[in-house]
């Protein structure tokens, strides 16, 4: 927080005396006539010789209020969904607590509760200094997503050892997609002591702020009184224009009158391109220039709560990046949220440096999710297309980007960390249906990090006429027409008490009756089916089942297409191959004797080691010893180790896919 150096000095005051007249009267021993009191008038304060001084104050009062507006702002945003209850180090190794007072008992910030946080040396950047007491914020309404109505008491907080802020600060904010307002009052007032002498005091202000960020500028007006001590005297605030500009910049448009009771007054006025680090100062006759910086630090110019570190001087053709407008989500990331940047001007394009604009992780299994791009003047939305893993660091695209008038250089974004609220597992018996037989589908594997319960709701995307049987459960199972016989996209909506959801949906591939498939599904981490799912028809390739008299331990089955797939069976060397389970099995042809072999391989992928198993559910020969029909379900880990894929391999027949 900033006040300006101020000659705290006692102004000459005029003071009118009225002089008394005594009369004196004789007779009968003497009498004394009642004297009236001196009488003594104090005129209104002079704002002549004050006029830097009461700018400057004027200005730094607003800023201040703003900051600590900011730092609510940031504190209950970050920690809105996540436990508020929680200690931490600050950066520059203080320490903090934060406390929350849950009056509803639904454990995270809502209406009607309190959240406290002691801060013990901590650097705030929101106020720009050290930090030791407790600030307490009263919640009468909260809305993660877009508006809160708060009332802050900062009495007990002091900031750089001296500064203290006693009083209550009422802030309403309220967010829409492309702009947000931010209303300030002061309920019961505020005085701003430093080392526990009252300064100045602050009554009946409103400031607002409003930030349109498809426009990337920022509008402040304040209207109230200021009571100061310096002057020992009260002087008002009246907006005649808002001070406005573009985002980090100094205001361009704007003027400030600051008045007394008297007919005084001193106007504050922005500066367009010529001298715009400056700020215009009018007493009558009088005229002088003063820096913005030596009455702001840049809450009145900063953005989303977010203090401006460096503030430019006004002109037309700046194009720089701003802020990521979601700066506080990112340590957690909603899985389909989307990443908000503004630009001090409009842009007019957005071009990945290498491919796609996509989200990539920055850990094994490096999964990709392309992006979409979406340009609404100078806020760029970069959204994931499909949900991002939880509970994982992404970086984002390196981009050009180019505004308007044809600036450009090349952005590179802070990372997100994923949201570990909720970690949707969301598993099929396998990723095939026909009529009648389809997979039974979970989520019951879900990761639950809230403090309740979660609820689930199962829906179809696509337009088959599915039908779930317990669509609000955990685990279902579904019907679909006899006449489906297309993709089925199924999605499940997992939600938390508090109202945070994932959404993770699948697809489901159809399989014609008495066809010949191979299919696979593989894990992430799985050597051989590379974290995909497969499946081969008759329609892409050709299939060639191989047995031999000779070896009735023995069979294997070749798809040929674009790549090479075989999967190797075998039984104990004494044994013949039929229905039934074998477990145990190691790699065929290394397997021992007296174990099952299996080996599962292709795309020039295959296991050194494997363990496993595998059920034949049918088998039979023609006459002529060729496979006549065959189902079996086997999995392998590759390595022993490796996550475990499973496959299934149907060959005229009617046994299920899911068992």
């Amino acid at each position: 927080m900033k006040y300006p150096s101020v000659n705290y000095k006692t102004p000459l005051l005029s003071l009118l005396t009225v002089s008394l007249i005594s009369a004196c009267g004789g007779g009968g021993g003497g009498s004394t006539d009642p004297v009236t009191p001196p009488v003594q008038v104090t005129p209104p304060v002079s704002l002549a010789d004050y006029a830097g001084e009461a700018s400057g104050i004027s200005l730094s009062s607003v800023d201040s209020l703003l900051q600590l507006s900011f730092l609510a702002h940031n504190t209950l945003f970050t920690t809105a969904h996540i436990n508020a209850n929680r200690k931490g180090s600050c950066i520059n190794g203080g320490i903090y607590e934060q406390t929350l007072t849950d009056n509803d008992d639904n454990s995270v910030i809502s209406a009607g509760d309190q959240v406290t946080v002691t801060y013990r040396e901590c650097y705030l950047d929101s106020l720009n200094g050290s930090t030791d007491g407790s600030v307490r914020y009263s919640v009468t309404a909260f809305n993660e997503q877009s508006d809160y109505d708060i009332t802050i008491d900062a009495s007990s907080l002091t900031v750089d050892d001296n500064v203290n802020l006693v009083g209550s600060l009422h802030v309403d904010y309220q967010r829409e997609e492309t702009q947000s307002v931010m209303t300030l009052s002061t309920p019961t007032g505020i005085d701003v002591d430093i080392n526990g002498e009252t300064i100045i005091s602050l009554s009946n202000l409103q400031i607002v702020k409003r930030e349109e960020f498809s426009e990337a500028q920022y509008s402040v007006s304040v209207d109230g009184d200021i009571r100061d001590e310096a002057l020992n005297g009260t002087y008002s605030l009246s907006q005649v224009t808002p001070f406005s500009g573009y985002f980090d910049e100094f205001p361009n448009e704007g003027e400030l009158t600051i008045s007394t009771g008297g007919t005084e007054s001193v106007t504050i006025e922005a500066n367009f391109v010529e001298n715009s680090p400056l700020f215009d100062v009018k007493y009558k006759d009088d005229f002088f220039s003063m820096y913005w910086n030596d009455a702001i630090e840049g809450a009145i110019t900063g953005i989303n709560g977010q203090i401006t570190q460096y503030i430019a001087e006004f002109r037309s053709d700046n194009f720089t990046s701003v802020s990521v407008l979601n700066q506080n989500t990112l340590s957690n990331f909603g899985l389909k949220d989307s990443y908000q940047l503004v630009f001090s001007r409009p842009v007019e394009s957005i071009v990945a440096d290498y491919g796609e604009m996509s989200f990539q992780s920055e850990s094994w299994p490096y999964d990709e999710v392309t992006a979409s791009v979406e340009i609404n003047g100078a806020l760029v939305t970069i959204t994931p297309e499909e949900s991002l893993m939880a509970d994982s660091f992404y970086g984002l695209s390196s981009f050009l980007v180019t505004s308007t008038n044809q600036q450009s250089f090349n952005m590179y974004v802070p990372s997100v960390q994923t949201r570990d609220d909720i970690i949707p597992v969301v598993t099929s018996q396998t990723h095939l249906y026909r009529f009648n037989d389809t997979p039974r589908l979970s989520a019951e594997d879900t990761g639950n990090n809230t403090n309740g319960e979660l609820t689930y709701q199962w829906q179809e995307l696509s337009d088959s006429g599915v039908v779930f049987e317990t669509p609000n459960a955990a685990s279902t199972t579904f019907t679909v027409p006899e006449t489906a016989d297309s993709e089925l996209t199924i999605e499940v909506v997992i939600t938390s008490e508090y109202g945070y959801s994932v959404n993770e949906k699948m697809v489901l591939e159809y399989v014609d009756p008495f066809g010949t498939i191979l299919s696979f599904d593989s894990p992430e981490g799985d050597f051989v089916g590379g974290g995909e799912q497969r499946l081969f028809t008759e329609n892409e390739g050709v299939f060639t089942f191989i047995s031999h008299e000779d070896a009735p331990h023995y069979l294997s089955v070749d798809y040929q297409t674009d790549d090479w797939w075989t999967l190797d069976l075998a039984a104990p060397t004494d044994e013949v191959l039929g229905v039934g389970v074998y477990e145990g099995a190691t790699r065929w042809p290394f397997q021992s004797p007296t174990g099952p072999g299996l080996d599962f391989s292709g795309a020039s992928r295959g296991c050194n080691r494997l363990s496993g198993r595998f059920e034949i559910l049918e088998l039979s020969y023609g006459e002529s010893g060729n496979v006549e029909s065959l189902a079996v379900d086997f999995e392998q880990n590759c390595e022993e180790t490796m996550p475990t894929l499973r496959g299934l391999v149907r060959h005229n027949s009617s046994v299920p896919l899911n068992q």
